[in-house]
């Protein structure tokens, strides 16, 4: 009785526990206009430079991102370029890729990491699956080496886990029940056997 109890305690703790952790994001940017638009004045003082933020995500299914906090060039992209309902805002938490757009409502300018071609709206030839680029309508700036459109710079992204998974209370006061019962099992049996 004690032995079943103890299994049917224990065997919740074996199932995948959905987690919401936080991971870094590092944007390396590679190539900038040298006079920004008449829309969006990023500021880089050098070029290549790298730039870090945070974002939270399930990390046992591919979903959506939240609370993303990401300065490039001084400009807050979740602030300034928030995801809308014509973008993207997928991550993989098996690959680390993110496919996150971010259209300027105020402005005609985008952020984008990722393939842009499945937004809809941009076509083009795809780049690099950790590609990440801000593009504006402005004729006077250099077209993105990808998409038809001109762009106030380019680069790449890498994405790490930054905190641990933290179990959900549930789960360990369940393991903890568990290993208990087998516990308690474990001495009823020493004991019947040392009486035989």
């Amino acid at each position: 009785m004690c032995l079943a109890v103890a299994v049917l305690v224990v065997a919740p703790t074996g199932q995948v526990q959905a987690a919401i952790i936080q991971y870094t994001i590092s944007v390396h940017v590679t190539a900038a206009d040298a006079s920004p638009g008449s829309y969006v004045s990023w500021a880089f003082s050098g070029v290549p430079a790298t730039f870090s933020g945070t974002f939270d995500a399930d990390d046992t299914v591919t979903g959506s991102i939240s609370n993303f906090a990401l300065t490039v060039g001084g400009l807050d992209i979740a602030t300034s370029h928030p995801d809308s309902e014509e973008a993207e805002n997928n991550f993989d938490p098996t690959s680390l890729l993110l496919d996150w757009g971010g259209y300027h409502t105020l402005v005609n300018s985008f952020v984008g990491f990722g393939d842009l071609a499945d937004v809809g709206f941009i076509e083009g030839a795809s780049p690099p699956v950790n590609y990440v680029v801000a593009i504006e309508d402005n004729d006077d700036l250099p077209l993105d080496p990808f998409y038809d459109y001109t762009q106030n710079w380019v680069g790449t992204y890498s994405i790490a886990p930054s905190t641990a998974v933290v179990p959900e209370p549930s789960s360990i006061a369940m393991f903890g029940i568990g290993a208990l019962g087998l516990l308690g099992y474990s001495r009823r049996r020493r004991q019947t056997s040392a009486a035989a």
